[in-house]
């Protein structure tokens, strides 16, 4: 009998305006309108069930939002509770996040109902991060991209060096650190990389790029059984109209270089419908391939169903 491969579509909803390069109150209005209505019917075609990580701020001005992602039956999670780049995870203390993750999940919570997966912001956490996940009662986390290499190109670059030895499976973090297996409890299932992400950003810069990414990752699930993890924003669903403006959001001149100016011209090509014929083609490859799609909640059931039988 063959075991089964599971495919993880994730998206992290948020404030953030590619366009601008920044936080803008006008988002949410816009996904609502016309990023969800368009992701959530492609999804539907295909069968696809995902979870849709939400930013407490977003739940708070779009409550309808998570309740037409429930509608589509799928999973709701948490994203923090912005997406500024001055409240990242990894720039925060222990009670800091506590309180972070505890106004998000409230907010998410009183919308959509309880919730167990988390993603932060940037995908920017520290060694206190475990303990504050415990503390506010997550049960997932898809925040390491193991061996993805950033360099330059994102903020908190340093902290995300440990994505290279991270282990590629999904596993239960450590208490010290996120990026090494422990006894926490809290099950760390990986975006998917090798050195560059599977996510909508590749897969819309360079789509040749990504085929070849994707046949690596395809394999390397079929092998292992690890399980392959696409990240996806609704905003990429969303065309561009007006002045594209490059904001700055750091005082470091080399990171404004690189993570606002060079990254931000990168993330401008393929948006609005050309970014869902790139995802849907993504999508029946995987279907093709003899993925099952599942979400974070579901996967952590069958990683303990698998214990159990072991």
């Amino acid at each position: 009998m063959e075991e089964k491969m599971y495919f993880l579509m994730t998206n992290d909803v948020e404030h953030h305006s590619i366009q601008l390069n920044r936080e803008d109150p006008n988002i949410p209005d816009q996904i609502y309108n016309v990023g969800l209505p368009r992701l959530l019917e492609l999804l539907s075609k295909y069968d696809v069930l995902s979870t849709f990580y939400f930013t407490g701020m977003f739940a708070e001005q779009s409550p309808e939002s998570i309740e037409l992602v429930k509608e589509y039956g799928h999973e709701i999670g948490c994203h923090g509770y912005d997406h500024s780049p001055f409240r990242a995870f990894d720039s925060l203390k222990y009670k800091e996040q506590i309180i972070e993750l505890q106004r998000a999940k409230d907010a998410i919570e009183a919308i959509g109902g309880r919730i167990s997966s988390f993603r932060a912001p940037a995908l920017r956490i520290n060694n206190d991060t475990v303990r504050a996940l415990i503390e506010t009662g997550f049960k997932t986390d898809s925040s390491i991209a193991s061996q993805r290499f950033d360099g330059p190109m994102s903020f908190g670059s340093k902290n995300k060096l440990g994505w290279l030895y991270a282990p590629r499976n999904p596993y239960n973090m450590s208490y010290d650190s996120p990026t090494k297996k422990g006894n926490s409890g809290v099950i760390e299932i990986p975006i998917s990389a090798a050195l560059i992400p599977y996510i909508g950003t590749t897969m819309r810069i360079s789509p040749t790029i990504n085929r070849v990414l994707q046949k690596f990752i395809f394999y390397e699930a079929a092998k292992t059984g690890k399980p392959v993890v696409f990240l996806f924003h609704p905003n990429e669903c969303l065309d561009i109209h007006g002045k594209v403006v490059t904001t700055r959001r750091t005082s470091n001149n080399l990171e404004y270089i690189f993570a606002d100016v060079i990254r931000h011209r990168l993330k401008l090509k393929n948006l609005g419908n050309s970014s869902l014929k790139l995802l849907e083609e993504v999508l029946k490859s995987a279907k093709e391939y003899g993925f099952e799609f599942v979400n974070s909640e579901e996967y952590r059931k069958v990683l303990q169903k698998e214990h159990i039988q072991r």
